[in-house]
């Protein structure tokens, strides 16, 4: 579930922050990586990082603060591909591989061996904790009420099943910017329906009849 969800998250604040102006999205804002796309190219730098060391390869050789994507459209089509690899990965575990320990070297050097469960949850803990800055980031350029909401509540309301439609494995919902057209509305997963800011209507033979607009969710703190 938190790969899916790392997936959303980042599926919808990147469709926010793809609205800012490549000046606005290199200033730096004073944040713990300077700019947004600072913050987010770091974002990709650790995954990259631990995604190696998951695959048990030598990490590579990268600053922390490194900028792998100056251009944001590289940056966001990295991000789509790293996201896409942790999900395939974390799927593919069993139970008894997540009990299981993971050897690996800090950059420094220096070996760790921790439960493969503790790794996974410091990687999405750490997507949320730098994610909540680029959020913030985002708001300040957009204006709060332009900031996408990211809450976990917010995705696990995402997809829910529909009644008689025909059974599939749950898919991260694919959300468009808020100012998308109807005719852009993307296929929901198979045997779910989006419950986002936009969905598809399905009768209970599961065949979409039509594609409607409906409110995205408020801020669900609870």
């Amino acid at each position: 579930m938190m790969a899916l969800y790392n997936q959303w998250a980042n599926g919808r604040l990147y469709a926010a922050a793809g609205q800012i102006a490549p000046e606005s999205l290199a200033e730096d804002r004073g944040a713990f990586f300077g700019s947004l796309l600072g913050t987010l190219n770091h974002l990709l730098v650790t995954d990259r990082l631990w995604m190696s060391r998951l695959d048990e390869e030598s990490p590579p050789g990268t600053r922390l603060d490194e900028v792998l994507h100056h251009d944001f459209d590289d940056l966001r089509a990295a991000r789509l591909v790293q996201d896409r690899k942790l999900v395939d990965y974390a799927h593919g575990l069993s139970e008894k591989r997540l009990a299981e320990s993971l050897d690996y070297a800090t950059s420094s050097g220096a070996p760790h061996s921790q439960p493969l469960h503790h790794v996974l949850a410091h990687l999405f803990n750490h997507q949320t904790h730098h994610r909540g800055q680029a959020h913030h980031l985002v708001g300040m350029a957009l204006g709060r009420d332009k900031a996408p909401v990211l809450d976990l509540l917010a995705f696990q309301r995402s997809t829910v099943p529909v009644p008689g439609a025909v059974s599939g494995p749950i898919s991260p919902p694919r959300l468009l910017p808020d100012d998308a057209g109807a005719s852009a509305v993307e296929t929901p997963p198979i045997g779910h329906v989006v419950i986002d800011a936009y969905a598809e209507a399905a009768d209970p033979a599961g065949e979409v009849r039509s594609t409607k607009r409906v409110p995205a969710p408020d801020s669900l703190g609870g």
